[in-house]
This record gives C-alpha cells, sequence and structure tokens, in this order.
C-alpha cells in the first residue's frame, strides 16, 4: 500500500482483517495525508486540509462510529455562506437561484461537460446577484477560474442541502487515519517515499529511501499528481494514464486567525476575492477561538498572496468582518501546491473533457488504484477517499464487497 492517507489507511486496515499481510508505505512523516489537524498558539484546533463531514456521507459517519470518534456539531453551515462584495441579493433570491440551478442543470445532461460553469451561469435565469455569489462559490470550492471549470461542477451547488447545522470531527479530521494506523501498528512504514517500483509475472518489488520490498499487489493510494510522476507513472496502463490525465490539478489555500471575543457561528463568501470565512462551535465546548477561511483559484491566491503570510488575507477578512477582534500579527495559511507529496488540493474537470473515471475503479493485473479523485461521487472529498479505500481492497480480494453505490 502505497500512501498513508484515508484511502490507503482504509483498504490496508479492511485487507488485514480478512488475513492479508500488508505493508503501508508513507512518504511522510505522519498519517493523514490532505487531512492533517493541528493547533494555533492560543490552543485551537485548526485543519490544514480537510474538514467538513456531510450527514449524507455514510461511510465517514460509520467510520468514526466503528473507531469510536465523536462528530461535533459547528453551529452554522458549510453550505449556506452570506455573499458580500457583490450586488446585493437577499435570501430569498439565492434560494430562487438554487431552485433555478438545478432546473438548468437537468436540462443540461451531458452538456455539462462541454460547457464552462461561466457559460452555464449566463444562462441562469437568476438576479445577478445570485449568478455573482454562485461563481464565487464554485471558483473557491473547485480551486480553478469558472472558465476553466465543466458546468458538471455545479452540481456541487445544485444538490446543496438547505438549513443544516455541519458537523466535523470533534477530535481532528485525521482522528481516523491515526486510529486507524494505531491499528495496524509496525505495518505503517512513515518517512518511507518510494524511489522504484517494478511489477511482472513473479510480483511487484518497491524500492524505498529505507528498504526493498517484494508483494503479490500494490495499492496506489496517491494524489493524481503524485500518480502521474515517477516513479509510479510508468507502472500505469496507457488506458490509466490517458484518463488520470483528463483530471486538473486544483489549488486553494486555508487561512487561520486566532479570534477574541465571543462572536456567533457564521460563514461569509467574499465575491470579489473567491474566499469564504467562518467561526464555529466546537460542539458543546463552545466556539473555537479561531476564524478560519478558505480560498479557491491560483489567480485568488495571488490576490491574497497566501504564499507569503496570512496579513494580506486576514486584513481582506477585517474590510467584511469589522466586528470581529482578529490577531493579525499571528495570523498564517496553508497552501499545498508546494507539499511535494499533494501539489495540489485536488482535481476538476475542465469544459470539453469527459473523463473516463471507471478505468481508474478496476484491477489492472497486481495493480490497484485509491485515492478520492478515483471516486464517481465523492471525489474531492474525505468521504471519496474512504470509499475508494473500501473499493481498493475489493478489486484485490473479491471476497470482500465494494462500498455500496452513493449519491450526494
Amino acid at each position: 500500500m502505497v500512501g498513508a492517507g484515508f484511502a490507503g489507511l482504509v483498504a490496508a486496515d479492511t485487507l488485514v482483517n480478512a488475513g492479508w499481510d500488508v505493508t503501508v508505505l508513507e512518504a511522510r512523516d505522519r498519517v493523514g495525508g490532505r487531512a492533517w489537524t493541528d493547533r494555533l498558539g492560543n490552543g485551537a484546533i485548526i485543519e490544514r486540509g480537510a474538514e467538513w463531514v456531510e450527514d449524507v456521507q455514510v461511510e465517514m459517519l460509520a467510520l468514526c462510529d466503528r473507531l469510536g470518534i465523536p462528530l461535533a456539531r459547528t453551529g452554522m453551515s458549510y453550505h449556506d455562506r452570506t455573499p458580500v462584495g457583490g450586488p446585493p441579493v437577499t435570501e430569498d433570491e439565492l434560494a430562487a437561484g438554487r431552485a433555478a440551478l438545478r432546473t438548468l442543470f437537468a436540462e443540461l445532461g451531458d452538456e455539462a461537460y462541454d460547457i464552462s460553469v461561466a457559460e452555464a451561469i449566463e444562462r441562469l435565469d437568476a438576479v445577478e446577484g445570485a449568478k455573482v455569489a454562485f461563481r464565487a462559490r464554485i471558483e473557491c470550492t473547485s480551486g480553478a477560474p469558472a472558465t476553466e471549470l465543466a458546468a458538471w461542477h455545479l452540481l456541487h451547488l445544485a444538490s446543496a442541502p438547505e438549513q443544516v447545522d455541519s458537523p466535523r470531527i470533534a477530535t481532528g479530521s485525521d482522528a481516523p487515519a491515526r486510529a486507524l494506523a494505531e491499528r495496524l501498528g509496525d505495518r505503517v512504514r512513515l518517512a518511507e517515499p518510494v524511489t522504484a517500483i517494478t511489477m511482472d509475472d513473479d510480483g511487484v518489488m518497491i524500492d524505498t529511501t529505507n528498504a526493498t520490498y517484494r508483494a503479490a499487489h500494490v495499492v496506489l493510494a496517491l494524489p493524481k499528481p503524485i500518480l502521474v510522476q515517477a516513479p509510479f507513472v510508468d507502472l500505469l496502463p496507457a488506458e490509466v494514464r490517458a484518463a488520470a490525465e483528463t483530471f486538473a490539478v486544483s489549488h486553494a489555500a486555508k487561512l487561520f486567525v486566532p479570534l477574541a471575543g465571543d462572536p456567533a457561528p457564521s460563514a461569509i463568501l467574499d465575491t470579489r476575492r473567491d474566499y469564504w470565512v467562518w467561526t464555529a462551535k466546537q460542539g458543546d465546548d463552545g466556539l473555537r477561538p479561531v476564524l478560519a477561511g478558505f480560498a479557491g483559484s491560483k489567480p485568488m491566491l495571488d490576490l491574497l498572496e497566501v504564499e507569503r503570510d496570512g496579513t494580506t488575507w486576514a486584513r481582506c477578512v477585517a474590510e467584511v468582518r469589522p466586528d470581529l477582534e482578529l490577531d493579525f500579527a499571528n495570523a498564517g495559511t496553508q497552501t499545498w501546491a508546494d507539499d511535494p507529496y499533494a501539489q495540489g488540493i485536488y482535481t476538476h474537470v475542465r469544459p470539453g473533457d469527459r473523463p473516463d473515471s471507471t478505468v481508474l475503479r478496476q484491477r489492472h493485473g497486481r495493480l490497484v488504484l485509491a485515492g478520492e479523485f478515483t471516486d464517481d461521487v465523492w471525489s474531492g472529498f474525505m468521504e471519496g477517499a474512504i470509499r475508494s479505500g473500501m473499493r481498493a481492497a475489493s478489486l484485490v480480494d473479491p471476497a470482500l464487497p465494494p462500498p455500496p453505490a452513493a449519491t450526494h
């Protein structure tokens, strides 16, 4: 198993429980991959990567339940973000716009892969304020400009539930990964980047910076940018490589600003700069003393100067949230494009591309793929990573069940 994120660890744990001998190789010195929980100097829990859980993400909920990991309600909604900075728009107009978006999406059918989000929004029967908010929301979430996103990405907004109290993992988003790694024990080898990998009729041979391993099968549970680079790309059949290359890499960043006082939970979307920020509860423990934010698309990350520090972004937030007591001096950001083992936050689909993702969910001799981008429904989510790990285990051992069909 190459990769100790959610996908690799779920696949490994499932196979070990079925009696397989499994070794997990991880290049980083920690498990969790793009789920990474940390703390600020004031003790506030922050999520440097994946964070949100939804009530319809049944495999994530089941995994947390099985591992005894609690969820916490946040007092706000991941889906409901008050837009600022654009044309005035009311809640009723946003609701009407979402209804129109669902109608438009149904009308588009397969054309949703051929035109861009920008083109689709121009067709939308909604007030201008709603159109501006929807464009900013999709660019932020999907990590690319609306002109570079297939209209298919509007499904994320069209299928969003109304007025929910969003949960997240109370002890940190990487808690399930840490718990799975503890169960796997010394089967998990940290700080062992793979340097070479070959596959023949006799099996698979993997060289790392520390050792050489032989195996009957290999599961590559890797982000897309890493999968299509050496030493892994030469292992991929041509059709797998072609399918993977049709997914473009998204870029996003997160913001963390220590927070004083006790404001109410909230979610604000800045439509001028494609970011949203939130204040949220930690379950029954009250408000987390931090304002967090998420920005998407490379042009907006450059505008917010996220690679320099969090000061520019934090001061932009102060313009739209002057009511908050923000500690600018200790603001910070998390980026993923500069992480050598991620090189991006997740993937997106460009207009005109129709990825044959089914080939990513098949066994290819001794090779199986996993990772959130291989999932057909929950790509980009922890749920997708978990489902892909379950699927990978079932491809290695056909006696194991694949994940059940899922819907957004």
